[in-house]
């Protein structure tokens, strides 16, 4: 027994010292004499495919990861959100769809490997670009040296970076490069002492091999600010530029190291009330084999756009419009919403070929779809019996903005009592909106206020003592430009008349992805017949259906058409799905991934929060259907 323990032994040290000298001979470096990464020693590029975990749900990576490599692509690239991550204050989260090791862990197992995007500023399209909404609690500049943000930033790195180390490439793992701030030349500041700042809080907690990159757009000014010492500088663009032109203008500022598009964009993002943004098929792959035929690394954003599910998705704002994100991400990437192949990506694993071996590996071109409905909603709650005293309040003699408050995303009504004789009609007044406001006296809605319309003045009737009710939607916070640090709510004086309104008591709930999950939509005061006696406004209106797949019909993709129903978010079996908007556009129905739908016989509950008048509530015959096919690219409005 003793020579056979001793022969075992002997075979573990001599596994394990093996993987260690594995590990130890594992390389990806830089080679700036002749312009190329060398992997493990030899000439190496890579085309990427963004993906970003917190789009999907983690039962559907590894199908992504299949499709992704089955194109060809040999690495995905994706962002670090912070925001999502650590939600509250101290509160971490990295379960679930946010397990970010195991998100490495099945693109290593799908033979790719990962282009690392950690921020902390990451845009990406979502609320405050990634950064933490609680932040604005504070008087921060955000993306700067500032010694508030400096200290969050820290903390944060600290928690995130030791679990990204062991994946390394040198320690065995996927990530073979990491990108510090985002676009940050575009941002306009130059704070060199931030950016190097970064630089060397990742390369004492990672290593200085470790290669840390920056990408920006390619134009001199933008450059100037962002390029650092010790990294990579690279570039993004898109169709219609010349590589030779904007890989130049990198030249000139970093004048050796491997070429690198780090977005070249096959589609494009979209936002309420304007057109689906596309991009042909044959310009993708016309300028795709351009930029490869240029010997340049290259990641597609996006590959898989995916879905900004909950109150994620952010804003835009430009020319002094404020433009709010949809929730689809879909992107018009080469893999749609629900992750099937389209025309783009076929065509796009034809122009890889030509530069990269690409495997063979059969997948399923689409996911399942199922369609079913109409499902009743039965009206369970009006606004008079919301904002309820099992909500958070707080009196201020001015109004408070959300992030004061401590209200992440959703509602805040502001209410106050009106302590003078006012003229009939009177004027209400906003000197600043954030974004959109909902305006009540004594419970009878007068109209709204909104800041995309550019509309911050409203007519009302009301009397001494009567209770002004504003209830004010974040559309999502801005997330790109020197507008970022606003915060949401009312910022500012209200008027009514030549008067401003004192002495105001807010309601709210910290986080409204927590509506159905903490039941603060069943905590209703009075009844709907209370409601509709004393001709009481019924929106903000909680809408609640109840349904059972047939038998025979297994979960699977599908996509709610909420298109008999005006503004609102919706929620299925707990899960915030996000915002609808039908009547504004592009997009019309709302993706559901069939991993968050239950099967027969068990019954799903559908939630949703209607704000605004819609004909369906008068007549009680409220309804949605469930789609096999999406609607993103309906109509919009010709007049914004």
């Amino acid at each position: 027994m003793i020579p056979q323990r001793i022969a075992l032994l002997f075979l573990y040290v001599s596994l394990f010292t093996l993987a260690l000298s594995g590990k130890a001979d594992r390389k990806f470096e830089i080679d700036n004499e002749n312009n190329c990464f060398l992997k493990d020693g030899q000439p190496f590029r890579y085309v990427a495919g963004c993906f970003h975990y917190f789009r999907a749900p983690h039962q559907y990576w590894s199908d992504r990861f299949t499709k992704l490599r089955a194109g060809g692509l040999n690495a995905i690239q994706t962002y670090i959100e912070w925001g999502s991550h650590e939600p509250r204050e101290g509160e971490y989260h990295f379960e679930g769809d946010l397990n970010i090791t195991d998100f490495f862990e099945k693109a290593q197992q799908a033979d790719l490997l990962v282009v690392l995007r950690i921020g902390p500023y990451v845009c990406a399209e979502r609320d405050l670009g990634g950064l933490p909404w609680w932040l604005l609690k504070y008087n921060v500049k955000l993306r700067s040296n500032d010694a508030i943000y400096m200290k969050y930033v820290e903390k944060w790195f600290d928690v995130l970076l030791p679990k990204i180390k062991p994946y390394l490439y040198k320690n065995g793992g996927p990530i073979i490069t990491i990108q510090i701030e985002n676009e940050y030349g575009a941002f306009g500041t130059c704070d060199f002492e931030y950016t190097s700042r970064l630089r060397d809080i990742v390369h004492s907690a990672l290593g200085k091999d470790v290669i840390l990159f920056t990408t920006d757009q390619p134009n001199h000014d933008g450059l100037r600010c962002a390029v650092i010492d010790q990294t990579l500088a690279t570039i993004d663009f898109g169709t219609g530029q010349d590589p030779s032109r904007v890989f130049g203008v990198l030249r000139a500022h970093r004048a050796s190291g491997p070429l690198v598009n780090s977005e070249f964009y096959p589609g494009w993002l979209d936002r309420w009330g304007e057109a689906h943004q596309k991009r042909s098929t044959g310009d993708v792959t016309y300028w795709l084999d351009k930029i490869l035929a240029y010997n340049a690394s290259v990641s597609f954003y996006m590959f898989y756009g995916g879905t900004s599910f909950g109150f994620n998705s952010g804003a835009n704002y430009e020319s002094g419009v404020y433009k709010p994100q949809i929730t689809s991400y879909d992107y018009d990437s080469p893999l749609n919403e629900a992750g099937d192949t389209t025309d783009k990506y076929v065509a796009i694993k034809k122009v890889i070929s030509k530069y990269l071996p690409v495997p063979e590996i059969a997948v399923k071109e689409s996911s399942d779809k199922i369609k079913f409905g109409p499902v009743k909603l039965e009206l369970t709650a009006a606004f008079p019996q919301l904002f309820t005293s099992s909500w958070k309040s707080k009196s201020a003699t001015d109004p408070q903005v959300f992030e004061y408050l401590g209200a992440r995303n959703g509602l805040v009504l502001y209410s106050t009592k009106i302590a003078f004789k006012p003229t009939s009609p009177s004027a209400l007044t906003m000197d600043n909106l954030r974004d959109r406001a909902y305006v009540y006296v004594d419970k009878v809605y007068q109209g709204y206020i909104g800041r995309q319309e550019k509309a911050l003045a409203l007519p009302i009737r009301a009397k001494k003592g009567s209770v002004l009710d504003i209830v004010v939607e974040n559309q999502g916070r801005i997330n790109y430009g020197q507008e970022i640090a606003e915060h949401k709510g009312i910022f500012g004086d209200v008027r009514l008349g030549s008067k401003v309104l004192k002495n105001w008591n807010h309601i709210y709930l910290e986080d409204w992805e927590d509506f159905v999950t903490k039941e603060y939509h069943l905590n209703v005061a009075g009844s709907l017949e209370e409601v509709r006696n004393q001709g009481q406004s019924l929106t903000p209106a909680v809408l609640k259906g109840q349904f059972t797949l047939a038998a025979d019909l297994k979960p699977a993709d599908t996509f709610l058409n909420p298109s008999n129903l005006t503004k609102g978010f919706v929620y299925l079996n707990g899960k915030s799905l996000g915002r609808y908007w039908p009547a504004n556009g592009p997009q019309v129905t709302l993706y559901i991934p069939g991993v968050w739908l239950k099967g027969y016989p068990e019954s799903n509950e559908l939630v949703i929060v209607e704000l605004e008048d819609t004909p369906c509530l008068a007549d009680g015959k409220c309804s949605v259907n469930f789609d096999d096919t999406p609607q993103i690219d309906a109509p919009v409005p010709e007049n914004f």
